[in-house]
């Protein structure tokens, strides 16, 4: 019987089931069925007595070697002019201090006057004369009538 006698696809379907199925229980009837292999008890291993085992100890690497010591780097002028300046700075803020406590020491009557005071000897501050004839130009502004002359001429 050929397939072109078949006309729906229904029958050519039920024809191809039939095939396989009678060809693959063909060759599973052909192969010859193994025997499986049955497992073995495992005898237990005899006992003996454990010596107890002293741990190796892990190789101990050498110790590194030590690094280069670094050059120091030359210092340029401005870092050498800056270091001078605070070394005057530091010494002289060192000799101040000695002053200072050799100011506590002495008795009120010897001790330096502090710079606020007027000397009479005439030892005033230069900012301290601008202050003064600011404030005697606006008094002089401020009291004066408009014909009269001021005090200190300009």
């Amino acid at each position: 019987m050929k397939l072109d006698e078949i006309i729906t696809a229904d029958e050519k379907m039920k024809l191809a089931r039939l095939i396989f199925n009678n060809t693959f229980n063909q060759l599973a009837n052909e192969v010859p069925q193994m025997p499986r292999p049955v497992a073995k008890p495992v005898a237990k291993p005899i006992a003996t007595k454990a010596k107890p085992r002293v741990p190796k100890r892990a190789p101990v690497a050498a110790p590194p070697k030590p690094l280069p010591k670094a050059k120091p780097i030359p210092k340029t002028p401005t870092q050498i002019k800056h270091q001078q300046h605070k070394h005057q700075h530091d010494f002289a803020q060192t000799v101040k201090k000695t002053f200072d406590k050799d100011n506590v020491k002495m008795p009120k009557s010897l001790q330096p006057l502090p710079r606020n005071i007027i000397s009479p000897i005439g030892g005033v501050d230069a900012e301290f004369n601008k202050n003064l004839d600011l404030a005697r130009k606006d008094y002089e502004l401020q009291n004066r009538d408009n014909e009269s002359k001021p005090w200190f001429p300009e």
